[in-house]
């Protein structure tokens, strides 16, 4: 009898490119490098890299501060004419990509360089990139799909730089902070993947495995606790989601993500008595309520601790351990003012009551860092939505008496 060696289908290799806050670049490539994944170029904003299908579900899956991942699908030479980028995406046999029956987006964006000053009408482009992917089913199937700006199916993005075009299939479908666990929030709520960004800054994969215990004492609707509970947790962010842009994508392959979802469920560590000690506050009893019913969605309720106080009321139950949090902050001038003794009171009490800890504070208004009056031993510029924030990080030492 014959013996049969059934050989492991071979991945296709890919490019792909992540893409994330402004500031947390270094921290994507890394999460990148992880995977592992080959990181081929590394730009502010975003990182590209080549794997396999495997890959782009772990991307999807597991990168935590990722704001969407693309495949690209092509890359052009360099064109100088609208109507180029109309046969650019003609080009692409559409009908490959994804069903007829599927809606689907269109986004143009445009980075400007030196030659290139002038404007472009981007919506103009998008429009012809639409017109060009309709054409190829039309001249398969005598129909065409619907657009969906709303709720699509597929999205394809397109970027030109420097006269060369990128067309991208985005994997992502909806943005990669948006986990799946909040369903309420607060005015203003940091996002998932920054959140996660600022945990990586403040070292806390190494903190968390060493059961060092964190709180978030303006923990708002419990971004912060979540995410950080996440990392302890060895929790892929992804998990949560029901849904990715690539489910549409002709490509996928089920049985891969599903292989690929349960070993990395396995992974996970809920075992409370191998993590570190979770605590949140805040003094509106809204945002609790609404931290609670996160923290629930997440599944940690055992591991988080809330309660309803001033940060100024609270008392370190642990001689060692770290803040991370996102304080209250003014976009007037009248609400910054206001806020000035909030952040006093934050710096009084992290001095006199949490000597021996570390904080990390992300703020985006210099004159209330200030009034913390602490000296920060690392900062890092970020982008906090449309606003530039800074995140400092404290080192608060326990002050030696002298012996005589």
């Amino acid at each position: 009898m014959s013996a049969v060696l059934l050989r492991k289908k071979v991945q296709p290799t890919y490019t792909f490119f992540a893409i994330c806050p402004g500031g947390l670049d270094e921290l994507l490539k890394k999460e990148i490098e992880a995977l592992p994944a080959k990181v081929t170029h590394h730009y502010p904003g975003g990182v590209e890299f080549e794997g396999n299908l495997e890959t782009a579900y772990l991307a999807c899956l597991e990168l935590r501060t990722a704001s969407r991942v693309l495949l690209r699908l092509k890359q052009t030479k360099k064109i100088f004419k609208e109507n180029e980028v109309y046969e650019a995406v003609h080009e692409i046999d559409w009908t490959q990509i994804f069903d007829l029956e599927s809606k689907f987006s269109v986004y143009f964006t445009e980075t400007k360089t030196k030659d290139r000053r002038a404007p472009t009408n981007t919506q103009y482009l998008a429009l012809k990139a639409k017109d060009a992917i309709v054409d190829r089913f039309r001249a398969r199937y005598k129909e065409r799909p619907n657009v969906s700006r709303e709720d699509p199916d597929v999205t394809i993005r397109l970027h030109w730089h420097d006269h060369i075009l990128k067309i991208y299939l985005d994997l992502s479908g909806r943005s990669l902070h948006e986990r799946g666990y909040r369903s309420e929030a607060l005015e203003a709520p940091l996002k998932e993947n920054l959140a996660a960004g600022l945990l990586l800054l403040a070292d806390w994969q190494k903190l968390a495995a060493e059961r060092v215990p964190f709180l978030d004492p303006f923990c708002g609707s419990g971004t912060l606790l979540i995410e950080a509970a996440l990392i302890a947790t060895r929790t892929a962010p992804g998990l949560y989601r029901q849904n990715f842009g690539f489910y549409s994508w002709k490509e996928h392959e089920p049985k891969l993500f599903d292989a690929v979802l349960e070993r990395l469920k396995a992974k996970r560590i809920l075992n409370p008595n191998l993590l570190p000690a979770f605590q949140g506050s805040d003094h509106n009893g809204r945002a609790i309520a609404i931290a609670q019913k996160n923290i629930e969605n997440a599944g940690l309720t055992q591991l988080i601790q809330l309660k309803t106080e001033k940060f100024e009321d609270t008392a370190p139950d642990h001689s060692r351990g770290i803040i991370v949090t996102n304080p209250p902050y003014g976009i007037r001038l009248d609400e910054i003012d206001l806020l000035i003794e909030t952040y006093q009171k934050m710096g009084s009490t992290l001095k006199h009551r949490y000597a021996g800890w570390q904080c990390g504070v992300i703020c985006s208004e210099k004159k209330l860092l200030q009034a913390i009056a602490l000296r920060p031993s690392k900062k890092w510029k970020l982008h906090n939505g449309g606003l530039e924030s800074s995140f400092f990080l404290f080192d608060l030492y326990r002050s030696e008496k002298v012996a005589k």
